[in-house]
This record gives structure tokens, C-alpha cells and sequence, in this order.
């Protein structure tokens, strides 16, 4: 059985690593390296890949300052290239406004009157706005009494787009009563006769 007073008495430490070693903030730092060890391989093998690829990228980037320094020509989109800087220009004050909108226009965006189907609605609806503005603008037209009215009434295509306006009444009418948290007096739904 061996003694405390037996041991040989303990040398003063001269080795640096052991005395940092010592070191809570060491020791806490090397844990977290070691936990991370197989992320900063590959850092440094990213970093090694991109420095053996430097000279290529310093080509390329060379390659594409000299681009931008020489003549603007038409062939080379000089162009293009003055047209959008202008447009930029021109866009440049709405830029803080559009921030300060962002959650408006994402919420635009979200919403479903960019669905393809819904586009193609409004752009037919505009489309026979138009027509109908070009056949009337600046004519004196008569649509004719109320008689005329009741016969042209009776037309299909009449017909089916009245049908398309009281329906979009209906659903628009429900979608706004259930926003505003109303209860609904009772409407018929219309039923299709075609």
C-alpha cells in the first residue's frame, strides 16, 4: 500500500498545453470544435476546391469587367443595358414605398385572383368591355323601349351572361356576409336550364 507522503512531490507544470488545458474557456472552445469537427472539414475542403478553382474564377471575372468596360455597342446589348439602367432609375423611388407595402403585395400575391382561371375570366370580361366600348364610344346608338329590352332579354347570350352576373351576385353577396359576420337571409340558388 502506498502513502500519500510516499509519491514523488508534484512538479510544477512547464508544459504549455497542459497549462491551457486548465483553462475553462480552453476546454468549453475545444468541445465545441470537436462537436463540430465534420462541418469545418468541409469548409475546408470547400475552401481548398475554390482556392485550386481561383484562377479560373479571376478569368472569368476578368472576362466579365472587361465586358462591361468596352463599347456599348448595339450588337453587344449596350442597348438594352442603358434602357434598364434608365428603367431603374425610374423604379429606384418606388422602392420604399413598395417595403413599407410588402405585406399587402405578398398578401396580392397569396391571393387567389392570380389563379389561371380567374385571369382568364377578367381577361375575357375586359376583352368584351372593350368591344363593347369601340361598337358604342362616340355614337349616338339607341337600345330602343322597354319592349326592345325585354327581347333582347331573350337572347342566349344574354341570358347566360345575366345567369354569370346573378350567380357572381349570390356567391359575392354570401362571401361578403360571411366576412362581416352576419347570418344570411335565405336565397334560392339558382338552377341551370341548359
Amino acid at each position: 500500500m502506498t502513502l500519500a507522503s510516499d509519491l514523488p512531490a508534484a512538479a510544477p507544470e512547464t508544459d504549455e498545453l497542459a497549462l491551457l488545458l486548465r483553462d475553462p474557456e480552453i476546454r468549453s472552445a475545444l468541445s465545441v470544435l470537436v462537436a463540430n469537427a465534420p462541418t469545418l472539414a468541409a469548409f475546408t475542403t470547400m475552401g481548398n476546391q475554390l482556392l485550386a478553382r481561383g484562377p479560373e474564377i479571376m478569368d472569368n471575372v476578368n472576362g466579365l469587367v472587361q465586358q462591361a468596360r468596352g463599347p456599348l455597342s448595339e450588337q453587344s446589348g449596350g442597348a438594352r443595358l442603358t434602357s434598364a439602367v434608365g428603367a431603374l432609375a425610374d423604379i429606384a423611388p418606388l422602392a420604399q414605398p413598395l417595403a413599407a407595402r410588402s405585406e399587402v403585395i405578398t398578401s396580392f400575391l397569396d391571393s387567389q385572383i392570380l389563379q389561371p382561371e380567374i385571369v382568364d375570366i377578367v381577361g375575357r370580361l375586359g376583352e368584351a368591355a372593350m368591344q363593347a366600348d369601340q361598337v358604342t364610344r362616340g355614337k349616338s346608338m339607341e337600345v330602343g323601349g322597354v319592349f326592345a329590352l325585354l327581347k333582347a332579354l331573350k337572347d342566349p347570350r344574354v341570358q347566360e351572361t345575366l345567369a354569370f352576373v346573378v350567380e357572381f351576385a349570390q356567391h359575392f353577396g354570401a362571401s361578403q356576409t360571411a366576412q362581416s359576420g352576419e347570418v344570411p337571409a335565405r336565397i334560392p340558388s339558382s338552377k341551370s336550364t341548359s
